[in-house]
């Protein structure tokens, strides 16, 4: 156990004392605390974890709440207590567990995901077919509703007797339900199988309708903090001085793709040819009915900055970076009405061992559990 973990049992343990009533572990909890005198921390902190464990499967449901715990040296050191005690009683029958209080626990989507799948895998141990019981109701489930929807697949997939009606709403529920976008498309394939059209693009929130400018001139790889004349004001009928050459903005709508690495990709070099150390930027705008808070999800390549509303939001530089779904997530807020986004997209210099060099980004919208969100367009009524 590393020293750090060591000097976290104070705070580990005083979550265990302060759930339960005056016992044992209140007493656990006392000896680590003198183990924050110097020189005694981590042979007191060793003798309260052999403490922690000899309270045996009554103190399980204590330490799955102590491991419910965005800090991960907290909750890996609990396992090693939670595993130290679990595993000799499930090797002896688990009859000293209680599968009750870890099934409780194993339910409350409120609680830290990988505290509740270990509780949900005892309970499964002594109870074979717990998970897959549960697995039937927990599609939007924030731990396990990717497991429920893989289930709900195989489970369709078998069952070829079913009506093709309510296999239609069998798909569409676990449709609805998708936060992945390989299930997604998997579940969107099934229903046009079915002669069900779904947009996966949508589903997700992806952002396909922009108008898009460049390029400009790079200046030797520093385009990512010069500035250009879109930062300072958008004017869609203006013409800008480029790279060599007047630009100005031009409409592009990106078609979804249901084969290709993302269903909405904006390849800058379709709407504004090749080009190499320069700068481009994208223009959107949509209408919300009252103000609520966001999550972005994008990435670009190269680079990415995002302004919205105005206001610079997001700003990342690494070139050669690669496009990957939600690279780069960060909450915005949007006004009630129209909100309007601007993003920066760089491209590197020339490399001579990569002539096809990308020049693309991505952009979708989220609600703050991941679920899209599409926003009716409003580039006709936008006033930048």
């Amino acid at each position: 156990m590393s020293h750090v973990a060591w000097l976290a049992l104070p705070v580990l343990l005083g979550c265990l004392g302060a759930t339960g009533r005056a016992d044992e572990l209140d007493d656990v909890l006392r000896d680590v605390k003198a183990g924050k005198k110097p020189g005694a921390g981590a042979v007191v902190a060793r003798q309260a974890w052999d403490k922690l464990v000899r309270q045996g499967p009554k103190a399980l449901p204590r330490i799955l709440q102590a491991m419910d715990t965005p800090d991960t040296v907290v909750a890996n050191w609990l396992r090693t207590a939670f595993d130290a005690i679990a595993e000799p009683e499930l090797k002896a029958g688990g009859k000293q567990l209680d599968t009750k209080a870890l099934l409780g626990f194993a339910k409350d989507a409120k609680r830290q995901g990988r505290a509740r799948r270990l509780a949900l895998e005892v309970v499964e141990q002594v109870k074979p077919g717990t998970t897959r019981r549960l697995l039937s109701g927990w599609l939007s489930d924030p731990e396990f509703g990717q497991d429920a929807i893989d289930q709900r697949l195989a489970d369709l997939q078998r069952d070829k007797d079913l009506p093709k009606a309510k296999k239609i709403a069998a798909y569409r529920e676990a449709f609805t339900a998708a936060r992945d976008l390989a299930q997604a498309r998997a579940l969107a394939a099934r229903l046009r199988a079915l002669g069900v059209s779904v947009s996966v693009a949508d589903h997700l929130g992806f952002l396909p309708d922009w108008y898009v400018i460049g390029p400009f001139d790079g200046q030797k790889g520093k385009g990512f903090k010069a500035v250009y004349p879109p930062e300072r004001k958008i004017d869609l009928g203006a013409a800008l001085d480029g790279k060599g050459k007047k630009v100005r903005w031009k409409r592009f709508t990106v078609p979804e793709s249901t084969g290709g690495r993302f269903p909405i990709l904006l390849d800058l070099r379709q709407p504004l040819g090749d080009a190499e150390d320069a700068v481009a930027y994208a223009y959107t705008a949509f209408k919300v009915a009252g103000k609520r808070t966001v999550e972005f999800r994008g990435a670009g390549d190269d680079n990415l900055t995002v302004w919205v509303n105005g206001d610079r939001v997001f700003g990342f530089e690494e070139y050669r970076n690669g496009v990957r779904l939600d690279r780069h997530r960060f909450r915005v807020n949007l006004k009630d009405g129209v909100n309007t986004v601007l993003v920066k997209i760089c491209q590197a210099p020339l490399d001579p061992n990569s002539p096809d060099p990308n020049w693309e980004f991505l952009l979708r919208i989220t609600d703050l559990n991941g679920k899209g969100v599409i926003y009716p367009s409003a580039l006709g009524e936008a006033k930048p």
